[in-house]
């Protein structure tokens, strides 16, 4: 039986997930509760929704268990969890785990609640690998010899043509899917992207700032962000709008816009930052 609210027509979501008419009362964080995914995911799978705004009768996508993550795997919380439990089990540091997971309270987990934890291949425990029993004879069977093997020739300027990058993440509207490049360092990828520290490590808390590796995909945040909106739209100020005329337009007060952005100053508030607006 389905549960209340969820709809198998209406809004027009990806494949694998399904619409869910907005209730009275309803939240993000109720929503991914209820139907054990992120409020991570359910912002990648509805961009432009504003979850703050909603009312009764709007409806939403549900993200299936693939949408559930931006980086990473999904983790179950079972009973007796706690955050700082999981983030040893995962040998992460709970700064880490809650990265992974904005807008998550660490003292209110429940059972059956999901979390977004690094991905076995981030830092797999070697110790769960099964180990390759030896056949009878005590030996393994010997390697191919070398010389069978086909050689596969060079092409004419004596170089293989360089593998193309495959990023396979899924990022937030708004946001660009890319690949560190070879010799990147942290500090570059900010400048290219003209982001802020901060808004980069929480849309990739799988990047690390001091050991980068070329190939690895990620999510670059609009050029201007100083921070992440989690739960909230972002905007681009656009040329001569200032503090005072943007809370007029999103009709709320300098004091509301203020507070939804705490890292920036009044005078922040300019042509081509990125804010977090209600």
């Amino acid at each position: 039986m389905e549960q209340q609210g969820r709809r198998a027509i209406g809004r027009v979501c990806p494949r694998g997930a399904e619409s869910y008419t907005w209730q009275e009362g309803d939240t993000a964080e109720r929503i991914a509760r209820t139907y054990a995914t992120t409020v991570q995911a359910l912002q990648v799978i509805n961009p432009g929704v504003d979850f703050a705004t909603l009312t009764a009768g709007e409806e939403i996508c549900l993200p299936n268990f693939i949408y559930t993550c931006i980086s990473g795997q999904p983790y179950v919380v079972e009973d007796g969890d706690t955050f700082a439990s999981i983030a040893a089990r995962l040998g992460i540091t709970t700064f880490e785990l809650a990265e992974r997971n904005p807008g998550v309270s660490q003292n209110n987990l429940t059972v059956g609640q999901v979390l977004c934890v690094p991905a076995k291949a981030d830092g797999a425990d070697d110790a769960q690998t099964p180990a390759i029993p030896l056949p009878d004879d005590g030996e393994y069977p010997a390697l191919p010899d070398d010389s069978q093997t086909p050689v596969i020739p060079l092409p004419d300027d004596g170089e293989y043509p360089a593998l193309p990058d495959t990023p396979t993440r899924v990022c937030p509207s708004g946001y660009t899917l890319s690949a560190v490049q070879s010799g990147q360092s942290y500090a570059d990828l900010l400048v290219q992207h003209n982001v802020s520290y901060r808004a980069m490590r929480s849309a990739n808390p799988q990047l690390m700032p001091g050991y980068l590796i070329a190939g690895t995909a990620y999510c670059a945040p609009p050029s201007g962000t100083r921070q992440t909106c989690a739960g909230l739209r972002s905007y681009t100020i656009q040329p001569r709008e200032t503090l005072d005329t943007l809370a007029v337009r999103f009709r709320t007060t300098r004091g509301r816009l203020l507070s939804l952005n705490p890292t920036l100053l009044p005078s922040d508030f300019s042509s081509g930052t990125v804010i977090c607006i209600g």
